[in-house]
């Protein structure tokens, strides 16, 4: 592999797996599964390929430097001897975000301090060499960088200083309104889909629509349009800086890079243009009590430039609604509301996953269900039983996504 370099990429927790799967197809070296991501080896263009074409990865990031120490006060010393003057430029900008392992969280003060160490030991660095120093953005830094904290077999400790190629989280794919916030995240959305056994033909249901998250993932994938669509659309547009790695010192300077970058994106606009104008005979359904969100899920079907025809919505109660009689079978998949506080606990909240169970029997016949829940007192009022239950994290909240398989 020429110019091999250590990269790794996040995800939402429970969906590392599925991410390692993604990779298969790259032919990573070295690839280790971590908790909320995996490391691997990889060139330019495989590292930019997945940057570019996971579903499931929320940001890419590349190392730039690692070390072994003992105590916290170690990290400063060791941090200094990586040549910062040569990954960036004194004029540009950087901001830090520190993580640390919960198998070693308790010998830290916290994630923030550890940031603030780091943070001196690149400014020193820089006022030795070269009399001034670079300046914090936490807005918009020219350099994202994450300090990894691990634990080590030789002095006990590890930290790992990445550099963010992405410049902002992958789940931002950029179909949404202005200032909309999902329930659920686009690539975690990405990731249940993938966890299904839908297979990209058969329709695809969702009675709590809401925005639409996963009729929209689920038609990008069957069309085989790249998640980052819209934003290598902005590249061609004449958008200077949509990704991260744009603004870094190694990007500039590696001609390689420019060439293998300029071929990605025209190959994947290509291939994503290509699908969405393939007219398959695809249909994606969305149903809801609220009327409202359909403007939504419209706009951004449309932003994305889906085909029209291939969505269709329903203004309904997701205790009585039923799929189209010509579908025999089919994906339903959706995320009812459920009590997160104490207080929003109701019987209503229970009744309405009971029904929800009853009209799963009575009209779903033929379709695998998949219903996303936080509560397992809820999901007990399911009265159905369960073909598979899959784990994960949205945010801070452990969740199952339930497989109904009904006869």
């Amino acid at each position: 592999m020429k110019k091999a370099a250590r990269f790794f990429a996040s995800c939402p927790r429970g969906l590392e797996e599925t991410l390692f799967n993604e990779c298969e197809k790259y032919n990573f070296e070295h690839v280790e599964i971590t908790r909320g991501g995996l490391s691997f080896k990889s060139d330019t263009a495989g590292a930019l390929g997945l940057l570019f074409g996971s579903r499931v990865a929320s940001r890419v990031y590349k190392e730039i430097g690692s070390f072994q120490f003992a105590r916290e006060r170690d990290i400063y010393e060791a941090a200094k001897e990586i040549p910062w003057t040569k990954i960036m430029d004194v004029e540009q900008t950087f901001k830090i975000t520190c993580v640390i392992s919960r198998e070693v969280r308790s010998r830290f003060k916290n994630s923030h301090h550890s940031s603030l160490v780091l943070k001196d030991a690149i400014v020193d660095r820089f006022r030795e060499e070269v009399e001034t120093r670079p300046n914090i953005d936490l807005d918009d830094p020219d350099y994202s960088l994450l300090l990894r904290i691990e634990p080590d077999e030789k002095k006990g400790l590890k930290g790992i200083v990445n550099l963010d190629l992405s410049g902002y989280s992958l789940h931002q794919r950029g179909y949404r309104k202005p200032g909309h916030e999902a329930p659920i995240k686009e690539n975690l959305a990405a990731g249940l889909l993938l966890n299904t056994d839908w297979n990209l033909k058969d329709p695809v249901y969702d009675v709590f629509c809401g925005s639409g998250t996963f009729l929209i993932e689920a038609a990008l994938m069957a069309y085989g349009v790249a998640p980052t669509y819209l934003k290598l659309k902005q590249l061609i547009k004449g958008d200077h800086k949509v990704f991260g790695f744009q603004a870094h010192k190694w990007f500039k300077r590696d001609e390689n890079a420019h060439v293998v970058f300029r071929n990605l994106v025209t190959d994947l606009l290509e291939k994503s243009d290509k699908g969405i104008k393939s007219f398959k005979d695809l249909y994606f359904v969305g149903s809801d009590k609220d009327r409202r969100v359909f403007t939504m899920l419209e706009h951004s079907w449309r932003v994305l430039g889906l085909p029209k025809s291939s969505l269709q919505t329903f203004h309904s109660n997701a205790l009585t609604v039923y799929p189209q009689k010509e579908d025999e079978h089919g994906l339903m998949i959706t995320n009812p509301p459920y009590g997160v506080r104490l207080e929003e606990k109701s019987e209503e909240l229970e009744n309405l996953y009971h029904e929800l169970g009853e009209n799963f029997k009575k009209n779903w016949m033929g379709f695998s269900c998949y219903v996303v829940n936080e509560d397992s007192e809820l999901r007990k009022k399911i009265a159905l039983r369960t073909e598979s239950r899959f784990t994960f994290w949205n945010g801070p909240l452990e969740c199952r996504l339930l497989h109904y398989k009904i006869f």
